[in-house]
């Protein structure tokens, strides 16, 4: 799950602003009550859409109606538009669905097999009883929770570059969980690169960008805990182009026009590019040799989604 704080801090990463608590991958065994099981006769248009293209195919239900059970019980929000549930589902099938069967060295049968059973789409933030927002939630690998689905915006003309990129940076995110659970990535190895430089419970929000990327991760967010800062390389990588993610996180600095303390924060900046290209190493070859996945293809295609 990932979680921001009601501040207006802009974390560099698209996700989101400051993000607070953490995201956790609930251990209760969920038992999905699909809509479809109620409403068998359902001739409603978008239903028959979302069955045809995601309960026929995937087994996965598409959740808009609003339930608070779908909420804990110091949680609130809002349902998604009516109107805005089919241009998201199509987003869904652009965006992950199809970069994900092209990617894929078993192409459609890695989602069949692997897709969640339920994908919940809220129309707000998730409103914790603590102040924070929940922006996304990966639970025991068979749903995937989607929120403020109302902030894309069905105008001619509108720019939801912001909102697609906050919302597919966490639907990555959530996934690159549930791929954990599934294909057990080894964490061992990639957990010594950057052991001493996880935050301690609670204080990732004081972490700038510029010392995430020297404990060598992505994001504030990243330094909450190692499979958080697996899920935020997972998801940086496949939706931020190949030049820009390079540039922003892998290319070394020139620090020979630094003096003294600049001197000293550039080099370990450089430490920290070298850390997360070490984790880039990583990260693409147990997706291509454990999971099967070309993660360079997935980022293409999922760029090529949604232009």
């Amino acid at each position: 799950m990932k979680n921001i704080a009601n501040t207006t801090k802009t974390i560099v990463v698209s996700l989101a602003v400051s993000i607070l608590s953490g995201c956790s991958n609930s251990e209760d065994t969920l038992s999905p009550k699909p809509i479809f099981e109620t409403e068998q006769q359902s001739q409603n248009e978008l239903d028959l859409f979302l069955k045809k293209e995601f309960v026929d195919p995937f087994g996965s239900i598409i959740r808009y109606k609003f339930d608070d059970n779908l909420l804990e019980a110091d949680q609130q929000g809002t349902p998604v538009k009516l109107e805005n549930v089919q241009p998201i589902a199509e987003l869904i099938k652009k965006a992950w669905i199809t970069p994900y069967n092209k990617a894929s060295n078993i192409g459609e049968s890695f989602l069949k097999r692997n897709f969640p059973a339920e994908i919940v789409i809220i129309g707000s933030p998730i409103l914790n009883g603590d102040g924070t927002r929940t922006l996304g939630v990966a639970d025991s690998g068979v749903r995937v929770t989607l929120v403020e689905g109302n902030a894309f915006s069905l105008e001619p003309g509108a720019d939801n570059s912001a909102w697609i990129n906050q919302a597919f940076q966490t639907l990555h995110h959530e996934f690159a969980h549930i791929v954990d659970q599934n294909f057990n990535f080894d964490f061992q190895q990639y957990i010594q690169i950057s052991n001493e430089d996880y935050s301690s419970p609670g204080t990732w929000t004081t972490v700038s960008q510029e010392s995430a990327i020297m404990r060598g991760m992505v994001s504030p967010y990243a330094t909450s805990a190692v499979g958080e800062d697996f899920a935020e390389m997972v998801a940086e990588l496949i939706t931020t182009p190949a030049d820009v993610f390079e540039s922003r996180y892998i290319t070394p600095e020139d620090c020979t026009t630094f003096s003294a303390d600049g001197l000293i924060d550039c080099t370990r900046r450089n430490e920290g590019r070298q850390r997360i290209q070490e984790k880039v190493t990583i990260i693409t070859e147990y997706l291509r040799d454990d999971v099967g996945i070309d993660i360079n293809v997935l980022r293409d295609e999922f760029l090529r989604g949604i232009e």
